[in-house]
């Protein structure tokens, strides 16, 4: 805002003689609350979160086909339920997906002959 004494708004660059600027209370909340969340969000791009409990997504509910937080493990809704974790769901998906494009290019090997 004060560049060589000289005083300009940052929105249209008009300049003004004296400093007789006020807070605008307003502007300083939306302000705080972007740097706040722009804080909580470094390094944490690639996670992602539970949207219950703000957790990250650790284990993969094999009941339920689905991501969870180390806090749904032990509540009601997936109490009987089997666990992966994502590492060992993915390999395991990947697997069978592998076994499925196999059987489906014989199957169209088959078919066109």
């Amino acid at each position: 805002w004060d560049r060589e004494g000289r005083n300009s708004c940052p929105v249209c660059r008009e300049e003004f003689a004296d400093r007789t600027l006020k807070v605008n209370r307003a502007f300083a909340s939306i302000t705080e609350t972007a740097r706040a969340l722009s804080l909580n969000t470094e390094g944490k791009e690639s996670k992602f979160q539970c949207e219950k409990h703000q957790k990250e997504l650790m284990l993969f509910c094999e009941t339920d086909k689905k991501l969870i937080c180390p806090i749904c493990v032990v509540e009601a809704e997936h109490k009987s339920h089997s666990f992966l974790s994502i590492k060992q769901a993915v390999e395991s998906y990947k697997e069978q997906i592998k076994t499925s494009l196999e059987t489906l290019t014989k199957t169209k090997s088959a078919v066109e002959k």
